[in-house]
């Protein structure tokens, strides 16, 4: 199961961008950003392979907009699976992420630029 945890990680983000309303592409991008104030990104070639495969998966739905002004995109909105997915995948990350900084802190945490634990 450990390896399934960092992969999982930007799905949970895109369905997750997706929860309140439909969005491009950039757009997610964008959301999770600024959500995490600089911190995260989700990189082109990341995230729109993931969204086709999301989409392959029947997790979300798709559709071309044109916008006055300016070129179409394609707008992704989660469908009732992707939903469910995403309440399971939360409910994943809320159990894990804890152990993760259990694991982290064990024995003494991080080491120090010198090597000792800190």
């Amino acid at each position: 199961m450990v390896d399934t945890i960092l992969p999982s990680i930007p799905r949970l983000l895109v369905l997750r961008s997706l929860a309140d309303q439909s969005r491009h592409g950039y757009a997610i991008a964008r959301w999770v950003e600024n959500a995490s104030n600089g911190v995260l990104t989700l990189k082109e070639g990341t995230l729109y392979p993931l969204l086709h495969l999301m989409e392959r998966e029947g997790l979300l739905e798709s559709a071309w907009v044109k916008t006055e002004g300016a070129r179409p995109a394609k707008w992704y909105r989660l469908t009732p699976k992707g939903l469910d997915r995403l309440r399971t995948d939360y409910q994943e990350w809320a159990e894990r992420a804890p152990k993760i900084d259990q694991i982290l802190a064990h024995r003494g945490g991080m080491p120090d630029a010198y090597g000792r634990l800190v």
